[in-house]
């Protein structure tokens, strides 16, 4: 019997991290290579292993029956998918009713009405991104925001979020909404980045919305390098949605010093908590303006925030990574299962 089993999830077209790699990578940090084993959905109907906690990956094309016949002493669903729905099927799920009682996705949203407790995954953690904040050291220049080239700044592609409310998903084009806003009404704001080109029917659907839009644009996409530096070049960074309301740009944007002006994570919840003191909320479909206006008199006024953000992420992550030199994470994770009960 393994201690730790993940049984990924098959649905074709998937990345590395929606199959379970994430996850299989997050315990082996912790727990080591042998305690942790990685099964595709053939390999365990091939082979089956027995475990104390067995991860089950959605979509997945095994079977009621087969779902039914894991061995293991606690069963915990899980999808990676950027959707508020859950990836298991009906018969799925009444074939795991009373064993699993615990389902992981990389958010939580409190407007979710599921037939299931809900908990939080780890989410892929990017070695450039620690390799760019180990070979800058940005914290230092962050208690100075004043020598900073931008007093606001976003760059990355423009994609809409889907937010749920009232039973129902609605879609926003958040990012390309909050650049409008500070562009076209705060021209006295000198902006950084934009929206990068992607997608070239993505564009024309935007701008058959909005009209033209070419002032908001930044360009080819750029490298990591030069979004990283841009990220320490500004006084108070952007982060709003993702194809749904989680994204890895709250680290990013935490670890560079600058004020952070974040969608509304006031109650919603990531498994590295967001020091949600150290940002400025908008409440969904609210303005950006005034949060921007705030973070600036944070940035004039308070430089201790940064400091503030930096010590907070740095208890969970190493320099933006998981390791064993921080538990705490690890310990916020299985807090969860154990509280779901066997």
């Amino acid at each position: 019997m393994v201690p730790w089993l993940v049984i990924a999830s098959d649905a074709p077209g998937l990345g590395r991290g929606v199959r379970g790699q994430t996850l299989t990578w997050f315990l082996r940090t912790y727990f080591g290579r042998r305690r942790v084993r990685r099964r595709a959905v053939r390999e365990h109907l091939a082979r089956p292993l027995a475990a104390e906690t067995a991860f089950v990956g959605f979509p997945s094309s095994l079977t009621p029956e087969r779902l039914a016949e894991i061995d293991a002493r606690r069963i915990v669903a899980f999808d990676y998918l950027d959707s508020h729905d859950l990836a298991w099927t009906e018969p799925q799920q009444q074939a795991l009713r009373g064993r699993v009682r615990l389902y992981l996705k990389p958010w939580f949203e409190p407007a979710w009405r599921h037939p299931v407790a809900m908990g939080l995954l780890p989410v892929r953690r990017y070695l450039r991104f620690t390799a760019a904040l180990l070979a800058s050291r940005c914290l230092p220049r962050s208690a100075s925001p004043a020598s900073r080239q931008y007093d606001v700044a976003f760059l990355g592609r423009p994609n809409a979020t889907q937010f749920f409310r009232d039973g129902s998903i609605a879609s926003i084009d958040q990012r390309l909404a909050w650049i409008l806003e500070i562009k076209r009404q705060a021209p006295d704001l000198k902006f950084g980045g934009g929206l990068v080109e992607g997608d070239p029917l993505q564009r024309r659907r935007l701008e058959e919305r909005y009209g033209p839009l070419d002032d908001v644009w930044s360009g080819d996409k750029a490298n990591y390098a030069s979004y990283h530096r841009l990220l320490q070049q500004s006084r108070v960074l952007l982060a709003p949605g993702g194809n749904v309301p989680w994204t890895y740009r709250h680290y990013e944007c935490l670890y560079s010093g600058a004020v952070v002006v974040s969608l509304d994570y006031r109650r919603r919840d990531m498994l590295i908590p967001l020091p949600r003191d150290a940002m400025v909320h908008v409440p969904d479909d609210a303005a950006v303006l005034p949060a921007v206006r705030q973070a600036l008199e944070w940035s004039a006024q308070r430089p201790e925030i940064a400091r503030q953000a930096f010590d907070h992420l740095q208890q969970y992550l190493w320099w933006g990574a998981y390791a064993r030199s921080r538990p705490r994470v690890l310990a916020r994770f299985l807090d969860q299962l154990d509280a779901a009960g066997p």
